[in-house]
């Protein structure tokens, strides 16, 4: 895909670098932080080796997905909070809520959250995965990058598992390139500036929950160096942390609370 004029992302962006294609829009934005403004962005739509969770490749046909990157900055405004590592673990939560809401504003109505970063169609005729998010810690910032499956078909799909805004039904000249960033970035700025200023969990987890899919599912938790873990999503703790009740526990004693792992969502107890 050829370079573009983004009006409408550009509108929104502080400094935004399209790139014809990118190895990694997360790798180009950690590498260049320490010289640029607070929400530059880096976007393409050929991501040719980008990067998901728990060191996961992720991989699309040109032009069929967006893959954007976007800089936080620690020093980005006068009275900012200092930076506290808990709360980090609440912004692929606030990305993911940014995607879903833009999404859902393209026409995708039934999009919801899992936790902690994807975005997911459990209904309809052409169910699965979304969208993506990985955030990375940086000297100079936070990167927060999102990968989002434009125009695929089911042939051209990276896994059986993921879906397409194309197949959602929207056409052409809703899922365009422009279109699908600004409504991201104009989801994700006005929450970036919440999470900076509110320092109260309780309000974080109000803008999280209404969209989390996650809550109050039957789910398996697979938890790097720990045992697998089934049981019932509760809630979130003050640090965005999922809560699950193990299977055959009924006491709030014990509760579980999940850092990281894989999600799945189950369809029986």
């Amino acid at each position: 895909m050829s370079d573009l004029s983004l009006p409408l992302s550009r509108a929104l962006a502080p400094a935004l670098d399209w790139r014809v294609s990118s190895a990694s829009t997360n790798t180009a934005l950690v590498a260049a932080a320490a010289a640029l403004p607070d929400r530059a962005v880096v976007a393409t739509a050929d991501q040719t080796a980008g990067r998901g969770r728990l060191g996961r490749t992720w991989s699309a046909r040109p032009g069929s997905a967006l893959a954007v990157s976007v800089l936080l900055r620690h020093d980005a405004a006068e009275g900012t909070m200092a930076l506290d590592p808990r709360r980090l673990g609440w912004l692929p939560l606030l990305a993911g809520v940014a995607m879903v809401r833009a999404v859902r504003a393209l026409g995708v109505a039934d999009a919801r959250l899992k936790w902690p970063n994807d975005v997911l169609v459990e209904t309809g005729p052409a169910p699965g995965k979304l969208s993506g998010i990985l955030t990375e810690l940086t000297p100079h910032g936070v990167v927060v990058g999102a990968g989002l499956n434009l125009t695929a078909t089911v042939d051209e799909l990276p896994v059986p598992t993921a879906t397409s805004l194309r197949l959602q039904g929207l056409g052409a000249d809703e899922v365009t390139v422009d279109r699908a960033l600004a409504a991201y970035l104009g989801q994700l700025w006005p929450l970036v500036a919440q999470w900076r200023a509110e320092p109260e969990p309780a309000r974080l987890r109000a803008l999280v929950e209404p969209v989390l899919g996650t809550l109050g599912r039957a789910v398996r938790v697979d938890r790097p160096g720990q045992p697998m873990l089934i049981g019932s999503a509760s809630g979130l703790d003050d640090d965005g942390r999922l809560l699950v009740l193990p299977m055959g526990s009924d006491t709030v004693s014990a509760t579980v609370a999940v850092a990281a792992g894989d999600v799945t969502h189950l369809r029986y107890e």
